[in-house]
């Protein structure tokens, strides 16, 4: 895989309402869908070999907007956002006190990020490793439209991070896309920004 593109999914009313989202599902908004589509715009032209999507709905509206000339297009579970257990469907207002001390080890130690119901981050990386494996013996251009969390471990394990640097990467707003070329060992980053970078504040992750 030599020139990889990867996207987020376009925002969703949870994000705009800054609500912890992971395997749970909310509509994307006006505004990502308008984002998506100027995002269809930018990589008309471009014949990817192959698309791979997270199959939960916010990741499958923006694919269906965006419509990309591919071979074939894979849905694949392991795309799908952390599961962030009890956390998913609260704002920082609504967390318990336990919650919010779970919120805190997400963000400051996600080593050791551990919640009811939920995933680890020791889980998910395995999860991405095994994909990545799969995806390096495919050819580019590919396509991978997926989540926060997702992308930012794809990069850790693209840079050979620990997790304690798992944030490290930049943010990635809703629609946002990132193209990976690889020079010999490593990978030079571009972003193809959408029009959120300027007119909406941070939305929030997954």
């Amino acid at each position: 895989m030599n020139e990889l593109y990867i996207m987020r999914h376009g925002e969703t009313e949870w994000n705009s309402e800054k609500r912890y989202q992971g395997q749970m599902d909310s509509d994307l908004t006006e505004f990502g869908k308008q984002g998506t589509l100027l995002q269809k715009d930018k990589i008309q032209g471009i014949y990817f070999k192959t698309v791979y999507c997270s199959p939960l709905g916010r990741t499958r509206s923006t694919m269906n907007i965006l419509k990309p000339c591919s071979g074939e297009v894979i849905y694949d579970a392991r795309l799908m956002e952390i599961c962030l257990g009890a956390l998913q469907g609260k704002t920082h207002q609504e967390l318990s006190e336990q919650e919010k001390i779970a919120q805190h080890t997400f963000w400051s130690d996600p080593e050791n990020f551990d919640i009811d119901g939920g995933e680890t981050m020791v889980d998910l990386e395995k999860r991405v490793q095994s994909f990545l494996t799969d995806l390096n013996k495919k050819e580019g251009p590919i396509l991978i439209i997926t989540h926060t969390v997702i992308i930012k471990m794809m990069l850790k394990i693209l840079e050979s991070r620990p997790l304690a640097k798992l944030w490290d990467a930049p943010y990635l707003h809703p629609g946002t896309i990132l193209v990976l070329h690889k020079d010999k060992k490593t990978y030079i980053q571009e972003v193809i920004h959408t029009h959120n970078d300027m007119q909406k504040p941070v939305s929030y992750i997954a």
